[in-house]
């Protein structure tokens, strides 16, 4: 259903924005302005953000009677004629792109003074603001964006574009764990390899957190820069924060071409070598040694994300690791009868998490008991596990995102068991469920694996401050910690768990 329209009458046109507002005008006076005039057949509902160059708009498309995202220039930018052409550039190189993982843009055009694209409307949010909210990512999670923006950057590449400006604010995620790239408007055209750009040699565009070397230096660029900055991107992604800071964007540009980053398998254990190697290699300063075009990056994310999926389901006989595993992981299943796999699926895959930082970081909320969450009956079945695993992830305590995770016969055990982990910490929020959530952890505490029992005892001791038992709280928490620490397989309990633990002790302290 289509937003309300926010003015009763006639719509409203605007004379001449420019002239009215001014070179230089403020944003809330442009806003101002701009709310409930038709550009076009666009009719102007909300203003949705503003970037350096544009404000983006909400507007409704009369004629087929949906949403759209309106971007307009910033009246600062239109008596400019090198930003105006630089604007019109970025419809003009989106445009001529079809892909599902590509934001379409519809049209560009001009109505008394007033430059616009209107593109394609994401619900959803930002891969920074995904990140900031989840923390580092789950590496399946993180391979399956990771395809979907170089199967972008792929089409674009056949297009001669180089986009030059690939970071996680330029990847909006859909509801429905699609990841599509926008802001093609400091792309770099080549046409029969000869360069069509707005920018001379020497001029430096993009951001200086994701830059290439070559970029920095302001050199000619090709599809590796843009490889580069997705190798980066991919960090951030894993280890969330980008491989290099600084005070100001000189700063960090150097270290684009003089440092390297700390080598990933430093901060995620977890990540598989091979992931870590790709990375490292399309972070490389030399665009010789990173992979040749994106379409190699879409191959070899396909071939690690099988080699992933493969770590989490092989099982492994006592003393014995598969093949995949190296030093230092942690095996997956005991060998024992169908039916006894079975029933330690979830809680050998829940012990196979907790031994990956990342998977607890990515489940991470502010407060998991201050809010109620439910369920969404019209939560979509998606293609493949690792779209439902990402739409479960994006939901935000959606119950029916992770009963289908749960319930797919595809599903890994160590999507499984996230399922079950994200399900029991559901029934926790909501006091109505708390006798469900008990029985959840109960089942854990009862199981003859001290890491599981102890991850029991734990879920059991933030119930029972929740329920006011804050003596039982403590002593059960200490307990369960001292207990996981003689475990054989990890020494950490569940960071969901853990943290709630944490929280639940440290709200007790003085009553």
């Amino acid at each position: 259903m289509l937003e309300p329209n926010p003015e009763s009458g006639p719509q409203k046109r605007l004379g001449n924005p420019v002239s009215t507002l001014g070179v230089g005008a403020s944003s809330t006076s442009m806003a101002c302005s701009l709310a409930g005039i038709t550009l076009g057949e666009f009719h102007l509902l909300r203003r949705l953000g503003k970037g350096g160059m544009a404000e983006v708009w909400l507007a409704e498309q009369t004629s087929l009677q949906r949403h759209v995202a309106i971007k307009i220039l910033l009246p600062e930018f239109v008596a400019d004629a090198t930003y105006l052409q630089r604007f019109r550039h970025e419809a003009t190189a989106a445009g001529g792109l079809n892909h599902p993982n590509i934001v379409q843009v519809y049209m560009v055009g001009e109505q008394d003074g007033i430059h616009f694209i209107a593109q394609e409307y994401i619900q959803g949010r930002n891969l920074k603001e995904f990140i900031t909210k989840k923390g580092p990512l789950e590496v399946s999670l993180a391979l399956h964006i990771l395809k979907q923006v170089a199967s972008a950057l792929q089409i674009a590449t056949t297009s001669g574009i180089v986009h030059r400006d690939i970071k996680p604010e330029n990847v909006l995620l859909t509801k429905t764990g699609v990841a599509k790239v926008a802001d093609f408007g400091l792309a770099q055209l080549t046409l029969h390899g000869e360069k069509v750009a707005l920018t001379e040699v020497g001029i430096t565009l993009g951001t200086p957190l994701y830059m290439s070397p070559e970029q920095v230096n302001g050199k000619n660029l090709d599809g590796r820069s843009d490889i580069y900055s997705m190798g980066v991107m991919a960090w951030h992604m894993l280890a969330g924060r980008p491989p290099f800071t600084g005070e100001t964007a000189l700063e960090i540009a150097v270290k684009h071409l003089n440092e390297l980053p700390v080598p990933l398998m430093h901060i995620r254990p977890d990540v598989h070598q091979s992931v870590a190697d790709l990375i490292e290699r399309m972070m490389s300063k030399r665009k010789e040694d990173r992979p040749t075009d994106a379409q190699s990056v879409v191959l070899e994310l396909k071939s690690l994300s099988r080699l992933v999926g493969m770590k989490e389901t092989l099982p492994s006989k006592k003393g014995l690791r598969p093949p995949l595993e190296t030093a230092g992981s942690v095996p997956t299943f005991l060998d024992r009868t169908f039916r006894q796999q079975m029933r330690w699926m979830i809680g050998s895959c829940a012990l196979f998490m907790a031994s990956t930082a990342g998977l607890g970081w990515a489940l991470r909320t502010p407060d998991p008991f201050l809010k109620q969450v439910g369920t969404d009956v019209r939560t979509p079945r998606m293609k493949t596990t690792e779209e439902q695993l990402a739409h479960a992830l994006a939901s935000d305590g959606d119950e029916a995102a992770w009963i289908l995770l749960r319930d797919r016969v595809d599903s890994t055990p160590h999507q499984k068991g996230l399922a079950e982990i994200n399900l029991a910490m559901i029934c926790l929020r909501d006091p109505r469920r708390r006798l469900e959530a008990e029985k959840q952890l109960n089942d854990f505490q009862n199981s003859s694996d001290v890491w599981l029992k102890a991850n029991g005892k734990a879920g059991l001791a933030v119930l029972a401050g929740l329920n006011g038992d804050f003596a039982t709280l403590r002593e059960m928490g200490e307990q369960a910690r001292n207990s996981v620490r003689q475990s054989d397989r990890d020494k950490h309990l569940d960071p969901q768990l853990d943290r709630a633990l944490s929280d639940a002790i440290r709200r007790s302290q003085g009553r």
